[in-house]
C-alpha cells in the first residue's frame, strides 16, 4: 500500500508540473492594459507569467501559451499548487483503487 501511494504521489506531481503547458490562457476581448499577469495550470492555476498582448483588435480572441520557466520569469502560488497536487493525487488514487479492486476482487483481511 505504501509503495502504491508513493508511486501515485510521484505521478500526480508530474501531472501537476506539466499542467501549465496543457492549460492555456484565453482572452476574448482586448484588455485596457496590453501587459497582463496570466495564470496557468489546472485545475487550480498556480503558475503566473507576465505576457504582452497584441495591439490589433482583430487578433482577439487570443490564446497565450505557457513558456518554460527557464526562459521567462514565473511566479508560483503555493496554495493553488498544493490544491492541484492534492486533486491529481485523489483522482489517481481513486482510479487505481477501483482498477485494483476490479482485478483482485474485494480482499478481506
Amino acid at each position: 500500500m505504501k509503495k502504491r501511494v508513493l508511486i501515485i504521489i510521484i505521478v500526480s506531481l508530474a501531472f501537476t508540473l506539466v499542467s501549465p503547458f496543457i492549460f492555456d490562457a484565453r482572452l476574448e476581448d482586448k484588455p485596457d492594459s496590453l501587459t497582463q499577469n496570466l495564470l496557468f495550470g489546472g485545475p487550480f492555476p498556480f503558475a503566473e507569467q507576465t505576457s504582452y498582448l497584441p495591439e490589433q483588435e482583430d487578433a482577439y480572441p487570443v490564446v497565450i501559451q505557457f513558456e518554460s520557466p527557464l526562459e521567462k520569469e514565473t511566479n508560483y502560488k503555493l496554495t493553488p499548487l498544493v490544491l492541484t497536487e492534492l486533486s491529481y493525487f485523489l483522482f489517481f488514487f481513486a482510479v487505481t483503487t477501483i482498477i485494483a479492486r476490479l482485478f483482485k476482487g474485494n480482499v478481506r483481511r
